[in-house]
């Protein structure tokens, strides 16, 4: 068996979304919600740029968001149980 220390904890990837404007080479911060990047564009580029699109371009795009321990999977058939009906379904029906 393997030692537990050495195993690699298994994690999933948390997306959400980052606005990006090429025009200023900034990055906002990585939002939950498309919505919510979309916000910061528009108050980017209300303050920035006049309320347009800057020429340079500007994107919103999937970015990491965090990571989360993902649980084990129980491994168990459940066999055990199924046998035991098995078994207690075969004493009812010779007991009738």
């Amino acid at each position: 068996m393997e030692d537990e220390r050495e195993q690699t904890p298994k994690v999933e990837i948390i997306w959400g979304y980052r606005y990006t404007c090429d025009a200023c080479d900034g990055e906002g911060e990585v939002h939950e919600t498309v919505d919510t990047a979309q916000a910061e564009q528009d108050k980017h580029r209300n303050r920035e740029h006049g309320g347009l699109r800057p020429r340079a371009g500007d994107t919103i795009e999937k970015a990491e968001l965090r990571r989360e321990a993902v649980a084990e999977a129980d491994t168990s058939s459940g066999g055990g149980w199924i046998l035991l009906l098995i078994i207690i379904a075969i004493a009812y029906a010779t007991t009738r």
